[in-house]
């Protein structure tokens, strides 16, 4: 296959998400084995904030969010050239249903 240049941003966009996913899914894994200190959960409890709780829900929605970005980012990177093609093809198709409409409108 020949180089294509929309192939080769699309994979690098996709070799970004992917870095951009696992270091999300770092940031999930650090905050999830945060350690607290007794006093300040203590002193938290008195207005009522979980931070247990909310630490443990924000690295399970930073964990899928950098599922998420990696997921994408592969489909973009390994399926490029096809993503590409499938493109030219819809917009061809397009074209060819806006000529027809207007054949029709004209005809």
């Amino acid at each position: 296959m020949k180089a294509n240049p929309s192939a080769m941003w699309l994979e690098l966009l996709g070799g970004l998400l992917v870095v951009l996913g696992a270091l999300l899914a770092w940031l999930a894994f650090t905050l999830a084995n945060q350690t607290i200190d007794p006093n300040l959960e203590k002193n938290l409890l008195r207005v009522r904030v979980d931070l247990i709780g909310l630490l443990e829900g924000m690295a399970r929605h930073l964990a899928q969010a950098g599922a998420w970005l990696a997921g994408v980012g592969a489909v973009l990177f390994f399926g490029a050239a096809y993503l590409v093609l499938f493109f030219r093809v819809v917009l061809g198709l397009a074209a060819l249903f806006a000529l027809g409409v207007w054949a029709w409108l004209v005809f």
